[in-house]
């Protein structure tokens, strides 16, 4: 399946390097390949996560991190939408309604 990630996925993305990169740059490289590998299984194994809290979504832990990657799996179109990724101490579900 095709991996494609909304711009507030992608905000997101930017934000975390952001904050990590000030305390730890090997730190926040270091997510973010954690990242972007986590999302680039799911386009391999696009139900591996559990039913998300909001309808129609899935969510997956990135290993190794405290993140989670929010996303949708569209059979027809053949893609996998990453639409967020949140800190999982995050209050993020409000952010999906």
């Amino acid at each position: 399946m095709r991996l494609r990630y909304t711009t507030e996925a992608l905000t997101h993305l930017e934000a975390i390097n952001d904050f990590i990169s000030e305390r730890n740059p090997a730190a926040a490289r270091r997510i973010a390949a954690e990242i972007r590998t986590a999302a680039q299984r799911l386009s391999e194994f696009p139900h591996i996560g559990r039913a998300g809290d909001a309808v129609g979504t899935r969510q997956w832990v990135v290993r190794r991190s405290p993140y989670l990657i929010i996303y949708e799996v569209d059979q027809a179109a053949d893609e996998i939408l990453v639409i967020g990724v949140f800190h999982g101490a995050q209050d993020w579900q409000e952010n999906l309604k």
